[in-house]
């Protein structure tokens, strides 16, 4: 059999078993009542009834040659009534239809239309299971029409009929056919829910009406209309104070919206049916109405997929509020399972400036080992939301974590500069040393300043200027490349380039104007950044130096006993 498209697993499913009544009763003897009262049908004898009751009773215990027997005995009865012989013939279908053998099937279901005095309801049977072995075999073709042919007998056709029929067109790929026939599956079943539904949708048009939000009368998605509703009361109750009492309508408001959307959603519709309705549009790319169906089945059928189906179109309609919303439903009804699932859940919530809850959320699922320790992109998530929490600490942790995880030194080094931030500078050298030695730095210059910071505030100077002269090595050499690119750029030599800046510096001290186009070259900041750290520190060693020769002389004279009157 023909397989369906990924997208459409609908599993889809028809009752292939027709009903063998040999003595009808209940609402079987009250359907048959009323069809004897409008169409003259033959009666069964008690004979046959009673041929045709053990003939079930053995099929159904799998005795099929015993029971074709009887079905066949029942055959060669010289005076049979049409009623009579459509019920053998329905027998025999059932049968063939249990070996498998539609074709043959179905020839025994047409021979029970071909009487005249048949009850309707048993014809409407044939029809219909005719119609169903059609769509067994593949045929869609014939799936319709004999669909076709039975909804023009129907004054109130089933909707599973239009179901069979929108299935069909989608196999032969005609998705607009079969979206027209689903849409007419699900008014033909809301239709027998008249009453309630049109309460439910006055509610919403009426609240639509008060907040001034337009829609198209003539084609109302009432279920979508509430959504609208609902976000044009949350901007205002965003606005409102909680103290005030229009804050307490609104949030009736909004509750009222969703109870109503809800309702409506449940009705005698099936599942089914709108994961068919949302293939045929997924099939015509009309994403709108894909999440407009995504949008009914999260009411109704709360799934984890539909949340999250829902959340991705939301992000590529780039609706963010109503994304993170769908998401975060997902959360809180535990649908959320993979490591990925939570990370996407964190990293959602910071791109809502919420960091916190992203940090809760995302610790949480590390403790409970549900997020995945060995991939580093995850720690970094996790460092990014308690760094932006203002918990550095906590952050700091994460990112250890994280710098264990890679081969290259950038990690390290970030890890260096956050731990020179909170006052950490041993931890801060030792992170940096780590990185230069794994090395792969997209900015060696740029570590080394860091090492040589953190040096000279854990006041280890010698190691400081070591650092610094290394920074200076790579800074010189990346502003050599910078200077020779200006230069190629402008059609010149370096050595051109460097008297033509040195001209216009000096025209721009003396406040002449240039004539000629100035020259900006983009350089490197490291190396003035490198220039005025080793000054600093050049200063610093003196004063340190200065200081240390001080105390030294003091406590050489009070080691001596001389006078305490000391200059300084």
């Amino acid at each position: 059999m023909k397989k369906l498209s990924l997208f459409f697993i609908l599993s889809f499913s028809f009752v292939m078993l027709p009903a063998f009544l040999a003595i009808p009763s209940g609402e079987a003897v009250a359907q048959e009542e009323e069809q004897r009262k409008t169409k003259k049908v033959g009666a069964m004898t008690e004979k046959v009834a009673k041929k045709l009751s053990a003939a079930q009773e053995l099929i159904e215990q799998e005795k099929i040659t015993e029971g074709l027997q009887e079905l066949n005995d029942i055959m060669a009865f010289k005076k049979l009534t049409d009623y009579e012989r459509a019920q053998v013939n329905y027998f025999f279908g059932y049968v063939e239809y249990l070996k498998e053998n539609y074709e043959g099937a179905i020839s025994f279901y047409r021979k029970v239309l071909q009487g005249e005095k048949v009850p309707e309801g048993l014809v409407s049977s044939a029809r219909t299971t005719i119609a169903q072995l059609y769509f067994q075999l593949e045929d869609y073709p014939r799936t319709i029409s004999s669909v076709d042919e039975i909804l023009k007998n129907q004054t109130t056709p089933r909707p599973d009929l239009y179901i069979l029929k929108g299935t069909a067109q989608y196999q032969m790929k005609q998705y607009e056919n079969a979206i027209e026939s689903v849409t007419g599956a699900i008014t033909a079943a809301e239709s027998r829910n008249a009453d309630r539904v049109t309460q439910l949708q006055k509610n919403i048009t009426t609240a639509a009406g008060k907040y001034r939000v337009k829609y198209d009368r003539n084609n109302i998605d009432h279920i979508s209309l509430a959504n609208e509703v609902k976000k044009v009361v949350k901007l205002q109750l965003a606005d409102t104070r909680k103290s005030n009492d229009k804050y307490v309508q609104l949030e009736e408001e909004i509750k009222g919206l969703e109870a109503d959307a809800k309702n409506l959603a449940i009705g005698p519709t099936k599942e089914q049916w709108w994961l068919l309705l949302r293939a045929c549009y997924y099939e015509l790319e009309q994403m709108d109405q894909v999440k407009r169906v995504l949008e009914r089945l999260v009411v109704e059928w709360s799934k984890k997929e539909y949340w999250v189906q829902l959340s991705a179109m939301y992000s590529q309609d780039r609706q963010e509020s109503e994304q993170i919303a769908a998401y975060q439903t997902a959360y809180q009804e535990g649908y959320l399972e993979k490591s990925s699932e939570f990370v996407m859940m964190a990293q959602l919530y910071l791109s809502q400036e919420a960091p916190y809850e992203a940090a809760k959320l995302l610790q949480k699922a590390v403790d409970d080992g549900i997020v995945e320790t060995d991939d580093e992109k995850n720690w970094m998530v996790l460092a990014q939301a308690w760094f932006l929490s203002k918990y550095d600490d906590k952050a700091i942790i994460a990112l250890r974590e994280a710098a264990k995880l890679t081969d290259d030194g950038e990690l390290d080094m970030r890890l260096a500069r956050s731990l020179s931030n909170i006052g950490d500078f041993t931890g801060c050298i030792n992170s940096a040393s780590t990185g230069i030695t794994k090395g792969s730095l997209k900015r060696l210059d740029e570590s080394y300043i860091t090492k040589g910071m953190c040096e000279f505030e854990a006041a280890k100077y010698e190691d400081s200027k070591d650092s610094f002269a290394k920074a200076k090595i790579d800074a010189d050499r990346r502003n050599d490349i910078a200077l020779q690119e200006c230069a190629d750029t402008e059609n010149l030599t370096l050595d051109a380039l460097m008297v033509k800046m040195e001209t216009q510096k000096a025209f721009l001290e003396m406040g002449k104007e240039i004539e000629e186009k100035v020259i900006r070259c983009q350089l490197p900041s490291s190396v003035k950044t490198v220039e005025n750290w080793s000054k600093f520190l050049e200063k610093e060693v003196e004063r340190v130096t200065l200081l240390q020769t001080q105390i030294a002389a003091i406590e050489a004279q009070l080691a001596s006993g001389e006078s305490q009157a000391l200059t300084f």
